[in-house]
């Protein structure tokens, strides 16, 4: 992406996030309304704006389109305690295939109790219970840099008793012209879900959602922005901002122009786990959720796992190797190994074009062919994607090379006979 083109997305964004104000719409007696609501702390700290970024198995719930970036397994879950006793879950397991896209099942579930049963004209001094729940199968598949999925979803609702399930569609695309910037356009109930609980039929609202997401500085920050537009309801504008300050921690903030809305939040990412925390300052006071992320397998485009964590190149473990595993979308275009000192000096680089060896081994020497030092030691392997997109990984060693000791003193006698050690000698 170009100068120009940046500062013009850049603008664009900047336009909807201000003007999100003025396009605010609520969707109270909009049916279905709990599908409006969010499937991970990620996805709500930033004010729902993901169609744009789909990038994980919980943006599918907005945009299945996503599911085709997953690279390996991944199951994630979100609660919540909402206002008026009503408690929501949201739930996904994503299974990508080596040839057939990315196949998910996810649920998701509200429960409200302890309503007032009424008449038209007085209390009946009793209560009811209403829950919601929907079932989806998901797919997603890419082609290169476009993507497509969709979610074929069971919808069930019960009031006070009265029970009734339809059955709908949802249908997404994702385009990612550059590494920097993805696009994405989605229809919520593109076939809608028809419910009848007594006698009278409801339809869920078909949602049209288009979105853009920006990236700077390699993924570590990103600009989010969704346009949304849904039956019986004005169009809402949705805007975030998520950073990366640090390799394992995520700052995010947002606006959910829908539900007028304002939240923030952060993520922290340990091993295969991510977990994730917002708050929303709804109108009925604040809210918070949290969610956790578990990615089996290489969780994050390349993973390195060293066979020791010491070695001397004088000993009996003369040299350490680093295992390589990679999982992308797509192809590798070119990979790098470097080693670098304490210092962050670089001693030795290997790299190359496609797939990365199954494992680089390193005996202690650096480029010219001679014994570094004694200390801590980082290999960073650093794989570049088809798309453009660059993953890395970093792992630490350390180098015990030549030290002084105090060895056993031998006496030799005329004949070449070695004596016994000396008397009193330290070994």
């Amino acid at each position: 992406m170009n100068t120009h083109s940046r500062v013009i997305a850049v603008a664009v964004i900047a336009t909807l996030l201000t003007g999100g104000a003025a396009w605010a719409a609520n969707d109270g007696g909009v049916p279905g309304g709990y599908l409006r609501y969010g499937a991970s702390a990620r996805s709500l700290a930033l004010g729902n704006a993901v169609g744009g970024i789909a990038d994980d198995a919980a943006t599918s719930y907005w945009n299945p389109a996503g599911l085709a970036s997953l690279r390996t397994m991944e199951l994630s879950a979100m609660g919540a305690t909402l206002g008026m006793d009503t408690s929501y879950g949201f739930i996904t397991l994503g299974m990508p295939t080596a040839s057939w896209g990315t196949f998910a099942l996810s649920g998701t579930y509200t429960a409200s109790t302890d309503f007032q049963r009424t008449d038209l004209f007085t209390d009946l001094d009793e209560t009811f219970s209403e829950d919601e729940g929907i079932f989806a199968l998901g797919w997603g598949k890419g082609f290169g840099r476009l993507s497509f999925g969709l979610n074929l979803k069971t919808v069930r609702q019960n009031i006070g008793g009265a029970s009734g399930s339809g059955t709908g569609l949802d249908l997404g695309a994702h385009y990612r012209p550059h590494r920097a910037l993805g696009i994405g356009l989605s229809v919520q109930n593109a076939i809608a879900p028809k419910i009848v609980l007594i006698e009278d039929e409801e339809q869920l609202p078909r949602s049209l959602r288009g979105g853009l997401a920006l990236n700077f500085f390699k993924s570590r920050l990103q600009m989010s922005a969704d346009v949304v537009q849904t039956e019986w309801m004005d169009t809402s504008v949705h805007g975030g901002l998520e950073a990366w300050p640090l390799r394992q921690v995520a700052l995010r903030g947002g606006y959910d122009g829908g539900k007028e809305q304002w939240a923030a939040g952060a993520g922290l990412r340990w091993q295969n786990w991510q977990f994730d925390y917002a708050y929303v300052n709804t109108e009925i006071g604040g809210q918070n959720i949290f969610s956790a992320t578990l990615r089996f397998g290489v969780p994050y485009g390349v993973k390195v796992e060293r066979d020791r964590a010491l070695f001397s190149p004088s000993g009996e473990d003369r040299s350490v190797t680093f295992g390589i595993r990679t999982a992308v979308r797509g192809e590798v275009d070119r990979w790098q190994v470097t080693i670098a000192d304490a210092d962050g000096q670089e001693v030795r680089r290997l790299e190359g074009a496609g797939n990365p060896p199954d494992a680089v081994t390193w005996n202690g020497e650096d480029t010219d062919g001679r014994l570094v030092g004694d200390g801590m030691y980082t290999a960073s392997v650093v794989i570049v994607d088809e798309l453009g997109q660059t993953w890395d990984y970093q792992s630490d060693v350390e180098v015990l090379g030549f030290h002084d000791r105090t060895r056993t003193p031998i006496r030799l006698e005329i004949g070449g006979g070695a004596a016994g050690a000396a008397e009193g000698s330290d070994r």
